[in-house]
C-alpha cells in the first residue's frame, strides 16, 4: 500500500508536536515509533487519502499503541474523529487531541481550535494510555 510522502508525513509530525494524538506521549520514545495513522483507511483509496487532514500521528502500530486502540475500538474512535467514514471529508470532521482538546485538521498541514461534534463533550477525561503500555 502506498505511503504519505516524506513532506507529509513531517508536516503532520510537526502539526502534532512529535506527540501521539489520543495519549499525548512523545510519540518515539514508548513504542516501536510513530505511526501515521490514516482517518479515513487506506483499503478505500481516494483522492485525499495522504493530505494531512487525513493524518494523525499516533504512538504505535495498527494493533499496538493508541493507533491499535482506534482498531480496537472503532465505535468510539469514529466518535472521536480518529476514523472517518467513506463518503465523509476528514477536512471538516473535528478530532480530540488529550493535549488541546478538539481540533479541525487542514488540508495545509495546521490544525485549528474546533466546536466538539453536537453529541460530544468539550472535554473528554477518560483518553489515557491504552492497557498494557509503558508509563
Amino acid at each position: 500500500m502506498s505511503q504519505p510522502d516524506e513532506r507529509t508525513r513531517r508536516l503532520v509530525q510537526r502539526r502534532d508536536a512529535w506527540k501521539c494524538a489520543r495519549c499525548g506521549r512523545d510519540a518515539g520514545t514508548h513504542w516501536s515509533g510513530d505511526s501515521i495513522h490514516h482517518r479515513r483507511p487506506r483499503s478505500h483509496p481516494w483522492p485525499g487519502l495522504h493530505q494531512p487532514a487525513n493524518l494523525l500521528l499516533l504512538c504505535g502500530s495498527g494493533t499496538t499503541g493508541c493507533h491499535g486502540w482506534v482498531h480496537a475500538h472503532p465505535a468510539r474512535a469514529y466518535r472521536l474523529g480518529y476514523l472517518v467514514h467513506m463518503g465523509k471529508d476528514p477536512a471538516t470532521i473535528p478530532v480530540y487531541y488529550r493535549t488541546v482538546g478538539w481540533q479541525q485538521l487542514n488540508a495545509d498541514g495546521t490544525r485549528t481550535p474546533a466546536e466538539p461534534p453536537s453529541d460530544q463533550p468539550g472535554y473528554i477525561p477518560d483518553i489515557k494510555h491504552p492497557k498494557g503500555s509503558r508509563q
